[in-house]
């Protein structure tokens, strides 16, 4: 089990032992950035999470059930030491940073850097946070040992490298840069006798260049390394030198890190191998660069300190003394022994080129000389190839004039004293005249260069002429000299009393200049005197030692613990393991602790502001002499006004009690003014204080803090007017407040609303706001603050709320802003509450919930744009209480003041419903009357909203209703997926139904998790929560009586339960659909599988591949394995990737374990290509014809769908809607036509193209009927691809118009009275035939009106020559029956009535038809039937 916080990608790796998660950070999240942040990892049971500075959040769930950590290697931090495990290879580079406050669960880790034998250890960790990590990334970087280095990550060379600097050494040698690749490929450069020198390797070959001037140590020096396949080039200040390459050179290949300075330990051996002057004898394990470093850049891309992966013996700034000062080596340019260079070859000249022309004339042999030590050069050292006899000279006249002294040494020359001084000749080496004596440095070579001349009067070759420079190579052989001990500060160290300083270079050194400093070491000889104190290692504290390597010395880890005598001595004597050096003693005096408060000068602050506490406000001096002291202040009496805090990790400021004299320094330590409400009086703010300093403590103090308190001015508070518009913009006119004392920006003067107004809202940017909210006085002036009137009043009237002004500063008294409201006698006053109705229920709307007037008018006409579409509207009657008026489309506002306006909810299971209205204002009586133009008539839009209670009015539903499976005497949880209701009521929570069992003749229900405690009562809940367990007895099959409520409402049901042998079946396997070289997620809708075992987790049922699939892999979880889950399928963790090969069918077979049973099975994978991706064409959609109750075959020619990578059998046709009056029939070799009993549902498109599909026509009297079709190639699809078709009827349809005719007249029979609609009958030659004729007029043509007619033509009839005449009788209706008869299709129609209206003419006299006596009685009345026309 692991965990593990991997800074460097800002990720967090757990593993519990059930699989890893991995926490990631945003990106915007980095934590290099040289600054403090918090990073907090907690798990606890399957939670993990990870926050960054308490903002950026990460979360997972751990898998598995097992929650626990088992630190079984152990808890580090910043790196992983020894540690050897397979799951640390991406977490192996060690944390470089610093760290404060590791808390794990509830324990400080960092508390002590104390090492413990078998609890702790401690590798190069320091206390306190090193200048590295603050450097800027110009400040230079000092290298002050000669184990030295820097490194950065690999160098990427493509097409060039380049790098640059700029240095300044104290040494004249040293390694300045190295990195190397596979196969001996690597880049190096050194300084070598003060000569940068660049080294290339490829493979076996190596390339070297040499600069042509040596660095001082008295400046800073720009060196420029460049090196393309082509060439290489060195510069040195405004010195180039440049060498080309072969041709087809290839560039190094370099893969490790990039070492500047030095490199590590482990590295030495590889890099000596290399044969680097620098780093030959006594340098080969410490050669490091000695000196400064700036402006570094690789590529052009600049480095500093913050791009570094490791350092060593480095620090920030640049404070060196140059040895060349002291010792100034200025050498033309050093040569190997055995050649010889002329100085005035300068410039980018290739180094073969010069020495041919010379090498045939001077050779020499380097002289060796001991250290300190003298040595003859010889005329085997020098030799000159002359040919004395034809130039006419002797060995004599050979003159070697020296131009430049050795730098280590001198020349002594026994020759003849008329000879020229610092001369001498050939025959001075032969007779052993000129003698070398070293001068004891530590330098390993020496040199001195010459010209060569002759003293002959004859004309000479230039060589010999004297106007080239030569040099002379001197090695020097090292001998070890005795270490030299130095006390620079004199022998007298000072420290307090009972504390602990560590002793410096400064205190005790050590010079050898040709021993390592890791070599050297110091051993205190004698007894020390235990009552006084001790020696030990910063890193092992408390123990004392004799002895300590010159590294601890230098690094300050070599401390004196003073115990008790104030004067004691310690007497020391170094070691370079061969020779000891002299003897110093070292006097200890330990004073006793004096200290004075040196600075308290006070703060001011602004009100609300903060200010840093520095050493010039407050100081503590003591009398330490170099000797670091922890300095505390321990606040006494906290300030009044604000608060102490100090800055902790991730530069948050927290409140504090007591600081350090550090913390001030690094200026953590500050005043917060907290007290943000309005001061009257300029009151005094102050806190108190105790230093503490060893065991010390001091009197109380007093720090005085200035407080600069603040006030605002209202400088405009003017009321806002509201007059004819409901909106209206705050301005700065209206509402602005300043500062006086300083000049705040506007978006940090905030308004904070204490209470809203009464008549509207206040809006930020169309959003109303609410107590609390706040505005800006930017948000002002850009116009982003209005008010918005909700309902005009019907008067003039005011508004108000409350504010408070707020800045970081100050928090105002209660302000208030008023708000002036006009009326508007035009404008409409809406009330618009909207209705609450209980399901299924009445109510009425009354004038609080509507009504529309305005200040001088009422009376209002509404009309409904878009009715209710849960409910309707109604006016009631309240004569009778029944609804008088449904559907409704208007009402006025004297129906909702008389309340006969109700809404009526249709019971349906909604929440809400509404009803779109427009309000018009109804003009008055004297307005009508008037006549006067008047504008339109005021209108409003209305949306009224309807709530809608419901009730629990709806019984439960049982949704999933099948057999429970159980093994035989086993038992299995009942779960949602065997059992589960739903309650159509919306607001009830369907896991709160409640489950009562009856008796189960074959098992029982129990707890899952207690199976003695037996279920008779549970909740879908407990269902949904796998808490309902089956425990199966008796016989195999049973069922049981279940009855489920909603605590209102009741139902039962029977659950079958049935037991057999334990089995596990395939549920879904549909194989899976991908792209060819694409990859494809396999899910449980693709691969699922059920059993009647007990199964609580899908991590239970395992795929087990034992046929791998040929042509792609199965990947889990990105890992190409074996081996899932069902859980694995559900969270589409599996994956199958095919080879983009040309094979698009695979397969692979696998064994379902469950509870050891199993089943073996094969699933199968198909590819597409890319092309499919496209969707089929549709090439025809043709009508189709029929003639009525026939058939027509539907082919290509009418329906053609193709796709340029599939065959026609692939094309699949779906009936999308079928045909409405008609059916589509498919003929199968093994049953013939399936038809109207077996419908047609898909077919593709080989099956119409082999005439396999028909329509059959079956309802008669249509003339159209249609259906439509969905195709897909299997990849992509086409919906709704529409069929037309038109049905030849088999009768001829006949529409007949019935028409009036005047009493007595006549009407042409026009084409609309007898009709043949359809379009196939258009140019039909046909024949109307009178069945019966009519019985009040006679049909007659215009040319023999006499003549009856019981035929005529349609011709005839389109000419208007038929005509209907009347016999001008007193009956008005008429009629006649006609049939269309086709002798050329054999077609008829069938037989039509035509009714004919007869309009009544007044043509006839009246007529008396009774006329009998009345007879009547005096006073009565008789009925006037007495006359009758």
């Amino acid at each position: 089990m692991l965990m593990v916080v991997k800074l460097t990608g800002e990720e967090v790796r757990i593993n519990l032992g059930a699989g890893e998660r991995v926490l990631h950070s945003q990106r915007n999240s980095r934590l290099n950035d040289s600054a403090w942040h918090l990073v907090e990892v907690h798990h606890e049971t399957d939670d993990a999470t990870m926050a960054i500075d308490k903002h950026h959040q990460a979360v997972t769930k751990m898998p598995g059930v097992l929650f626990e950590l088992n630190i079984q290697h152990g808890l580090y931090i910043g790196g992983t030491g020894s540690l050897s495990v397979s799951w640390l290879h991406s977490a192996q580079v060690n944390f470089r940073g610093c760290i404060e406050d590791v808390i794990f669960n509830k324990v400080s880790i960092l508390a002590s850097l104390r090492a413990s034998p078998r609890l702790k250890k401690v590798h190069e960790v320091s206390l306190s946070c090193s200048d590295e990590f603050f450097a800027h990334e110009d400040d230079p970087i000092s290298f002050f040992s000669s184990k030295s280095y820097v490194s950065f990550p690999s160098w990427n060379v493509q097409e060039e490298g380049i790098l640059e600097c700029t240095v300044q050494t104290t040494v004249p040698r040293g390694l300045l840069l190295y990195s190397s690749g596979q196969g001996g490929d690597f880049v190096a450069m050194e300084i070598e006798n003060g000569l940068i020198k660049a080294h290339i390797g490829k493979g076996k070959s190596r390339i070297q260049l040499s600069s042509l001037s040596p660095v001082h140590g008295n400046g800073w020096h720009s060196v420029i390394l460049k090196f393309s396949a082509k060439y290489i080039e060195l510069s040195l200040e405004k010195e180039t030198v440049k060498k080309l390459l072969p041709l087809n050179s290839n560039l190094p290949l370099l893969k490790g890190p990039v070492y500047i300075g030095g490199v590590e330990d482990h590295i030495w051996v590889d890099v000596v191998k290399l044969g680097l002057s620098s780093l030959s004898g006594k340098y080969a394990q410490a050669g490091s660069f000695r000196g400064c470093m700036r402006d570094l850049k690789i590529n052009l891309e600049k480095k500093s300190l913050k791009n570094v992966v490791v350092t060593k013996d480095i620090s920030v700034g640049c404070k060196i003394e140059s040895v060349f000062d002291k010792n100034p080596v200025v050498p033309p340019e050093k040569q190997l022994a055995g050649t010889v260079m002329p100085t005035s070859a300068i410039g980018p000249m290739d180094s073969k080129l010069r020495k041919d022309s010379y090498d045939q004339f001077l050779r020499v042999n380097n002289l060796i000389v001991p250290e300190g030590g003298q040595a003859t050069l010889e005329s085997k050292h020098i030799k000159v190839n002359v040919e004395f006899k034809k130039l006419g000279i002797r060995q004599s006249q050979i003159l070697f004039k020296i131009k430049e002294q050795p730098s280590h040494g001198q020349l002594r020359l026994d020759v003849e004293p008329e000879q020229e001084q610092s001369t001498f000749s050939m025959l001075d080496l032969w007779q052993g005249r000129v003698l070398y004596m070293h001068d004891g440095s530590e330098e390993s070579y020496d040199y001195f260069t010459f010209t060569i001349s002759t003293s002959s009067k004859k004309e000479m070759p230039p060589y010999l002429q004297g106007k080239k420079d030569y040099m002379f190579t001197i090695t020097v052989r090292p001998i070890n000299d005795a270490p030299e001990l130095t006390l620079p500060n004199g022998n007298l160290f000072i420290l307090l009393e009972h504390s602990k300083k560590c002793l410096s270079v400064n205190s005790v050194n050590i010079s050898d200049a040709d021993t390592n400093s890791t070599d050297l070491s110091i051993s205190v000889l004698g007894n020390l005197n235990i009552d006084a104190g001790f020696l030990e290692n910063s890193k092992s504290p408390g123990k004392a030692m004799t002895d300590f390597s010159y590294e601890d010395l230098k690094h300050s880890s070599v401390c004196f613990v003073h115990t008790g005598v104030k004067n004691s001595r310690i007497v020391l004597r170094a070691s370079d393991s061969e020779k000891v050096s002299n003897t110093v003693v070292l006097r200890i005096m330990a004073i006793s602790l004096d200290y004075r408060l040196v600075n308290n000068t006070g703060a001011e602050v602004l009100q609300g502001d903060t200010v840093l506490i520095t050493l010039s406000h407050l100081a503590v001096e003591t009398n330490a002499f170099q000797q670091e002291l922890e300095i505390h202040y321990e606040i006494t009496q906290s300030p009044q006004y604000g608060e102490i805090q100090r800055c902790h990790a991730a530069g948050e400021w927290k409140k504090t009690y007591s600081f350090s004299q550090r913390s001030i320094r690094r200026s953590r330590v500050r005043y917060a003014c907290t007290f943000k409400e309005m001061q009257q009086d300029n009151a005094l703010e102050h806190f108190t204080f105790k230093v503490s300093i060893l065991n010390k403590t001091s009197e109380e103090f007093l720090f005085p803090v200035k407080v600069k308190w603040l006030k605002y001015n209202l400088q405009r508070n003017v009321p806002l007017v509201i007059d004819k518009v409901k909106k209206e913009y705050l301005s700065s006119d209206n509402l602005l407040a300043v500062i006086e004392e300083i000049e705040v920006p506007e978006n940090e003067f905030y308004y904070k609303l204490q209470s809203l107004p009464e008549r509207g809202n206040i809006l930020l940017n169309d959003i109303p706001l609410q107590i609390n909210s706040t505005f800006t006085q930017q948000d002002i002036s850009d116009y982003k603050v209005e008010y918005h009137l909700i309902s005009r009043p019907h008067e003039e009237a005011q508004d108000s709320f409350r504010f408070l002004i707020s800045t970081k500063y100050v928090i105002s008294n209660i302000c208030v802003f008023r708000i002036n409201v006009k009326t508007d006698p035009l404008h409409i006053l809406l009330t618009n509450s909207g209705l609450t109705v209980t399901e299924g229920e009445g109510k009425l709307i009354t004038q609080s919930e509507l009504f529309a007037q305005t200040l001088n008018n009422k009376a209002f006409q509404y009309k409904v744009t878009r009715s209710p579409r849960h409910g309707k509207l109604s006016l009631i009657n309240f004569s009778d209480s029944l609804a008088s008026n449904s559907n409704l489309s208007s009402f006025t506002n004297k129906d909702i003041i008389d309340r006969r306006l109700m809404y009526i909810h249709d019971d349906s299971e909604t929440v809400c419903d509404e009803i779109y209205i427009t309000a018009a204002a109804v003009a008055s009586e004297a307005e009508l009357s008037s006549g006067t133009e008047t504008e339109p008539p005021l209108s409003a839009e209305i949306k009224f909203n309807i709530s809608v209670q419901l009730k629990n009015d709806e019984k439960p539903v049982r949704v999933v209703d099948q057999v429970f499976h159980v093994v035989k005497n086993g038992k299995r949880l009942l779960t949602l997926a065997d059992l589960c209701y739903h309650d159509p009521d919306t607001d009830f929570d369907d896991e709160q139904l409640l489950y009562t069992r009856r008796g189960i003749p074959n098992g029982d229900l129990v707890l899952a998790n207690e199976t003695s405690h037996r279920l008779y009562q549970f909740k879908q809940e407990d269902l949904a929560q796998k808490q309902v367990l089956f425990i199966h007895h008796g016989a195999d099959y049973g069922r049981f009586v279940l009855f489920v409520t909603d605590g209102k409402h009741y139902t039962s049901s029977l659950l079958e339960v049935s037991a057999s042998d334990p089995y596990v079946r395939l549920v879904n396997n549909t194989g899976l659909l991908i792209q060819k070289g694409r990859e494809g997620t396999i899910t449980a809708a693709n691969l699922s599988v059920t059993t009647n075992e007990d199964i609580r987790s899908n991590h239970e049922i395992v795929f087990q591949m034992f046929l791998f699939p040929k042509y792609g892999q199965v990947f889990v979880n990105n890992l190409a394995l074996g081996t899932f889950t069902q859980h694995d399928l559900s969270l589409g963790h599996v994956t199958y990737r095919h080879d983009d090969s040309n094979n698009l069918i695979d397969t692979f077979n696998f064994t379902v374990y469950v509870k050891g049973i199993q089943l073996e099975a094969g699933m199968n994978v198909r590819m597409y290509l890319e092309s499919h991706q496209r969707p089929p064409t549709v090439v025809h959609t043709s009508k189709l014809l029929v003639e009525e109750g026939k058939l027509v075959k539907i082919t290509k020619g009418k329906l053609l769908v193709v796709h340029e990578n599939s065959l026609p059998s692939e094309m699949k046709f779906t009936i999308r809607s079928p045909p409405v009056f008609g059916y589509l029939q498919k003929f199968t070799s093994e049953e013939g036509y399936l038809g109207e009993d077996n419908p047609v549902l898909s077919f593709t498109q080989q099956d119409i193209n082999d005439g396999n599909i028909q329509y059959v026509q079956t309802i008669s009297n249509q003339l159209q009927d249609q259906f439509s079709l969905d195709v897909t190639s299997g990849i992509q699809a086409i919906s709704g691809i529409e069929i037309a078709v038109d049905i030849i009827p088999k009768f001829i349809p006949l529409e007949i118009q019935n028409f009036t005719v005047a009493e007595g007249g006549s009407k042409i029979l026009e084409e609309d009275f007898l009709k043949i609609p359809t379009s196939h009958f258009v140019e039909l030659n046909c024949e109307f035939y009178l069945l019966e004729l009519p019985k009040h007029g006679r049909i007659a043509s215009s040319h023999f009106s006499g003549m009856v007619l019981t035929k005529f033509s349609r011709k005839q009839m389109e000419q208007g020559l038929i005509s209907y005449i009347h016999d001008d009788s007193e009956q008005l209706l008429d009629n006649f029956t006609v049939i269309v008869n086709s002798t050329e299709l054999g077609k008829q129609s069938l037989p039509q009535m035509i009714f004919v209206n007869v309009s009544p003419i007044n043509d006839e006299s009246p007529v008396i038809r009774r006329n009998k006596v009345l007879r009547s009685y005096q006073a009565h009345l008789t009925p006037a039937a007495f006359l009758c026309l």
